[in-house]
């Protein structure tokens, strides 16, 4: 298939469709390498618009234009968009009606279809390759592309198959990201098998955003603080707390200052988790207290201010939440609570996402005496559930299931008999491997931990923060930005 039947020019598109007169950085590169049929990986800054990059593409290019994305709850916002830019667009998710999923898949096979959203579990389904088996595709899209490293903050083990999937597909991939770190955009690279891609990386730096980061003992010190901060810093904030108590904790005490605040975790309904995100982007809500469950894919412009209770575990997932402040270039302020005894909850959550060699060594070896010489459990036996408890269900629906999803990232166990949504049921199961790779989850491990330790270096050394960060990504800059409390800023007077 010839992926490069340009009809137009971009920049024409560009003004045409989008009504922008020129492409922010970084954006008109990637758009003539993918039409030239040359893969891409792409950096650009929150909100420095990545969808550009794939639809204006899927206006050029013969064929369909694949989008491999995360973000299933926001699936049908990002439909709309590319509607109102003139492309026919679609998506397949498991919450449409096996109506609506086939008369999807009719569009597809009539040829109408010019962009389809799905998810990387989706390129997993049987019945989903047969679909589009037959189709030209003229671009693979893959976004929020540092999921598919196990080195970066946000791993997601069904990207690793999307290189699997494009191999015998002529169609140029385009990986974008806005956070990723040297070696991330290496795994990147091999993972997806890019092909002497172009790589575009824009400055990481956001002067508009001024950072800081306050020591505070956890509890009513570090609450109050915030509270303070909160309620004399004007426009729309998202408040970031590490679990789901601590979301309501901080909601009530805002609440109780008179600042009307929303709570948005995984723990609520489907339902009442896009009602606080749509009051949100409607500007009905000014503040959302939430978890790292809220964010991916919000592009808020007027967020004047991103609050952490706690600094994140890693400065990647840290950069991306403090990120969505300021995207429309106005000066915004971005401030993270510390104190050395965080430590031990960032440890807790290594521990589950990559317990100890010896715990899941000792997982490993319970789940074969259960499997015995066959070496397969089904997923519904009652004795694998029992070991597991709730992981199982968690494992099944691509969730955060730490011991099932770490063998099977170390070639100790595979899925076997399941389907797209990976439901329990008397087909699917559990194979045990032969070779688990326990170096692989040794350098996990220690990864995970370098990443948290240089969390709390940025916390405790003295000097400039923005420079911190921006070392942390591999950037060289001068000293002393003057927009950090390491250089003297102070929040709490400066800024206002």
């Amino acid at each position: 298939m010839d992926n490069a039947p340009v009809t137009a020019d971009p920049v024409a598109l560009l003004r045409e469709r989008f009504g922008y007169p020129t492409f922010r950085p970084g954006q008109e590169a990637l758009i003539r390498s993918v039409l030239s049929g040359q893969d891409a990986l792409g950096v650009l800054p929150t909100g420095g618009g990545k969808s550009v990059c794939y639809q204006i593409p899927a206006m050029m290019i013969g064929g369909l234009t694949l989008v491999v994305t995360p973000l299933v709850s926001l699936m049908q916002d990002q439909v709309v968009r590319a509607c109102g830019a003139g492309l026919n667009a679609h998506c397949l998710t498991a919450a449409q009606t096996r109506r609506e999923r086939s008369m999807v898949i009719g569009s597809l096979r009539t040829g109408r279809v010019d962009l389809l959203f799905v998810s990387p579990e989706r390129l997993l389904a049987a019945s989903f390759r047969r679909a589009i088996a037959r189709l030209p595709i003229g671009l693979i899209a893959v976004d929020e592309a540092h999921c598919i490293s196990e080195w970066g903050h946000d791993f997601r083990p069904a990207y690793r198959m999307i290189g699997t999937f494009r191999d015998g597909q002529p169609a140029p991939v385009l990986a974008l990201t806005a956070s990723a770190t040297p070696a991330v955009r290496r795994d990147i690279t091999a993972s997806l098998g890019l092909r002497r891609p172009k790589v575009v990386l824009h400055s990481f730096d956001r002067p508009n955003l001024w950072w800081a980061i306050k020591m505070a003992r956890p509890g009513r010190d570090r609450l109050q603080r915030l509270v303070e901060i909160a309620f004399r810093t004007p426009g729309t904030g998202i408040v970031y707390a590490p679990t789901r108590t601590s979301v309501e904790a901080v909601r009530r005490r805002l609440s109780r200052a008179g600042i009307a605040a929303e709570a948005y975790h995984a723990g609520l309904p489907g339902p009442l988790r896009s009602a606080v995100q749509a009051r949100f982007m409607s500007g009905t809500s000014r503040v959302v207290v939430a978890t790292n469950a809220f964010g991916m894919g919000i592009d808020k412009p007027d967020v004047r201010y991103v609050l952490h209770l706690q600094l994140p575990t890693t400065l990647e997932a840290y950069y991306q939440e403090a990120g969505r402040a300021g995207r429309d270039g106005e000066r915004s302020m971005c401030v993270a609570f510390h104190a050395v005894s965080d430590r031990r909850l960032g440890l807790r959550f290594i521990n589950r996402t990559h317990p100890h060699e010896a715990i899941v060594r000792m997982v490993h070896w319970r789940l074969g005496h259960l499997a015995g010489r066959g070496g397969w459990l089904a997923c519904d036996d009652p004795r694998l559930r029992r070991l597991m408890g709730p992981e199982v269900n968690a494992w099944q629906s691509g969730e955060g299931a730490p011991f099932l999803s770490t063998l099977e990232r170390i070639d100790a166990i595979c899925q076997e008999g399941t389907g797209l949504a990976r439901r329990v049921s008397p087909k699917s199961g559990i194979r045990l491997l032969e070779r688990p790779n326990w170096r692989h989850l040794r350098d996990l491990r220690r990864s995970a931990l370098d990443r948290l330790g240089a969390v709390q270096r940025l916390a405790i050394t003295p000097g400039c923060r923005r420079n911190g960060l921006l070392r942390y990504f591999g950037e060289s800059v001068a000293v002393g930005c003057g927009r950090c409390d390491g250089c003297g800023w102070d929040s709490g007077t400066r800024y206002l």
